[in-house]
């Protein structure tokens, strides 16, 4: 689409009018209208025809070119001006002249203010042809005030106002922006409320002034939690800054670095930037709890295959290892769910053969296999829990084979353990009670006839003889005497 200009001297009826075509215009002398050339070779057979009536339009308030009635107008859109200027200033206001015939043809278009013919002149296009007619209007000699103009064809046009005079300051982007002290994974920060009144960016500077992220074009109006991704991940926890960016050129692509900070400045109040710091820290994110785990491995009788482990309590499971007095592993469970468990067996690798203090520790399943791999790889996986560093266990003696055994056989009390012969009975007589439960070699039975039990009341003949075995009492000495007499 090519744009072609005429300049409009808004207190002169007839205006100069330069044409500032792709195509090559005809200059006008001084009062005189002019046409441009048209800009292909489908009208040139009328140019002579142009200049010919151009040379007649002088002081003309009508366009002197065909109405070409049986022809549609030419079409008016997209009307282009500023709203406001200071009196004496030129405007430039613009619109799209279209021809929908399906052939070449030349007609009027008109600039016009308050109803007013400006700036008449003819336009040539080609067939179902578009092009942008541009009127530099000076506004010299305008009072102060509010105007209606536009651009007109002879069926169609566009009208906007002009407001003349001293023009209020327009009003300056504003921004605010609630950048929070935050914990961050590094990898992006949140502003906590933006509101840019021109749409924008929020970009983020660390603390030499580099930007080291950025949004995407935001639009006009406030912004919550808007997450900002840094280019590079941060390392450690610093003091950032984030910072309001205009969209100076339209294009919703923040051009700042690329353009050496001549495009997509930053909001100002001031002459200020607007920002708002934030420390940012990285890596102190609440650390997940630490597994905990609890046994309870009570003293016990075992029969040496296995022992059991009262309660235990392992907060995201895993195993159960008996140690003995050596440190060595000599039995472990398979993998036990997260949560409590009570009475747990824990089979041995080699029976037990002797009583021991076994120690019972719990493990974790570090690398998720539910299979105990802390032998297997030299511990380094599935290592013990852990409380201040000291791995989680409890002891307790386990007595292997202390049953009743034959230790204590009821063949060891016989009755000879009790022999009668530690107490003699030379000392006292046990003739008045004889028994067979007592034998002894000193006194058989044999000599003991039941019908010689001499007694002292009774003397003894002198022709008879004590047994040898006997030594009389000395109290019986007197009876020998007695005898004798």
């Amino acid at each position: 689409m090519n744009t072609r200009t005429r300049i409009a001297g808004v207190l002169v009826v007839v205006a100069l009018v330069a044409a500032a075509a792709t195509g090559t215009g005809l200059a006008a002398s001084d009062g005189m209208q002019s046409v441009a050339q048209p800009n292909t070779p489908a009208v040139d057979t009328r140019q002579a025809q142009v200049q010919q009536q151009t040379q007649t339009q002088m002081q003309a308030q009508y366009c002197t070119y065909p109405s070409n009635g049986t022809y549609e107008s030419f079409g008016v859109s997209n009307l282009s001006a500023p709203a406001g200027v200071e009196a004496g200033e030129t405007v430039t206001v613009s619109a799209d002249i279209t021809n929908p015939n399906d052939v070449p043809m030349i007609q009027c278009v008109e600039f016009r203010l308050e109803g007013d013919v400006v700036v008449r002149t003819g336009w040539a296009l080609n067939p179902n042809e578009t092009e942008t007619i541009a009127f530099e209007v000076n506004t010299t000699g305008l009072e102060d005030g509010t105007y209606i103009h536009g651009v007109e064809t002879r069926d169609f046009g566009e009208l906007t106002t002009l407001t003349v005079g001293e023009q209020p300051e327009p009003e300056e982007p504003t921004a605010t922006l609630q950048f929070d002290d935050q914990e961050s994974d590094g990898s992006n920060v949140t502003v906590a409320s933006a509101n840019l009144s021109e749409g924008g960016y929020i970009a983020i500077l660390d603390e030499n002034g580099s930007v080291i992220g950025a949004t995407d074009y935001l639009e006009p109006g406030e912004q919550e939690n808007v997450s900002v991704p840094l280019l590079e991940s941060l390392n450690e926890s610093a003091t950032l800054t984030a910072q309001a960016h205009l969209d100076t050129n339209d294009n919703q692509t923040l051009d700042f670095l690329t353009s050496n900070g001549t495009e997509d400045g930053p909001y100002t109040v001031n002459g200020t930037p607007v920002t708002d710091d934030a420390e940012v820290t990285v890596g102190e994110e609440p650390t997940p709890e630490e597994p905990i785990a609890s046994l309870q491995f009570d003293d016990q009788e075992s029969d040496g295959s296995s022992v059991t482990v009262a309660n235990a309590n392992l907060s995201e499971g895993g195993y159960i290892a008996v140690i003995d007095e050596n440190g060595s592993v000599i039995g472990a469970t398979d993998y036990l769910e997260p949560g409590e468990q009570e009475n747990v067996s824990v089979p041995l690798l080699e029976p037990l053969n002797e009583s021991a203090t076994l120690t019972a520790q719990a493990h974790l399943d570090t690398n998720d296999n539910r299979t105990l791999d802390f032998l297997t790889s030299n511990g380094t996986e599935d290592g013990p829990y852990t409380m201040d560093g000291t791995p989680v266990t409890d002891d307790a003696v386990v007595t292997v084979g202390e049953e009743p055994t034959t230790d204590e056989p009821t063949t060891d009390e016989p009755t000879t353990d009790e022999p009668t012969t530690d107490e003699p009975t030379t000392d006292e007589p046990t003739t008045d009670e004889p028994t067979t439960d007592e034998p002894t070699t000193d006194e058989p039975t044999t000599d003991e006839p039941t019908t010689d039990e001499p007694t002292t009341d009774e003397p003894m003949n002198e022709t008879e003889t004590p047994p040898p075995t006997e030594t009389p009492p000395p109290t019986e000495t007197p009876i020998d005497n007695e005898t004798e007499n």
